[in-house]
């Protein structure tokens, strides 16, 4: 008896990626028949036929995102953020001084917006303790 390699089955998952929709609906626009797509694919004749059918409603791209654009532009932001990694003085400006400095045309609430999108937190500095002797003894 030989043993002949059964076929894997099709994916548990219900719903496929992006890109395995995109390859069915590649398939599907060259004239491949809805059955021959899943022996291709791996996927099930449910899933690849209604990858191809998604394509008459809605592509595989995804659509543009909703909502407000951003007021600041990406070159903006760089500069923002390398204006303000640049010194320890123009860490510890306020958000208006900011504002007031970089002239973009935008407010403080826009600037800190941006950086604590980006990551910043303002947080108040720590203060150095007096280095007497006796708080080298102690730390010590």
């Amino acid at each position: 008896m030989s043993a002949t390699p059964r076929p894997q089955p099709p994916l548990k998952t219900s719903h496929l990626t992006r890109d395995q929709r995109r390859a069915c609906q590649l398939l599907r626009s060259i004239r491949w028949r809805y059955a021959k797509i899943p022996e291709h694919t791996g996927f099930t004749l449910w899933q690849s036929g209604y990858a191809c059918c998604l394509s008459f409603a809605s592509p595989a791209t995804p659509k543009k995102r909703s909502g407000r654009p951003p007021v600041l532009t990406q070159a903006q932001m760089e500069d923002l953020i390398a204006y303000v990694c640049m010194s320890a003085r123009n860490r510890r400006l306020s958000y208006e001084q900011l504002a007031a400095e970089l002239e973009f045309g935008v407010g403080k609430s826009t600037i800190r917006a941006a950086l604590i999108r980006e990551g910043f937190q303002g947080r108040l500095a720590m203060r150095k303790p007096p280095s007497s002797e006796r708080n080298r003894v102690i730390i010590l």
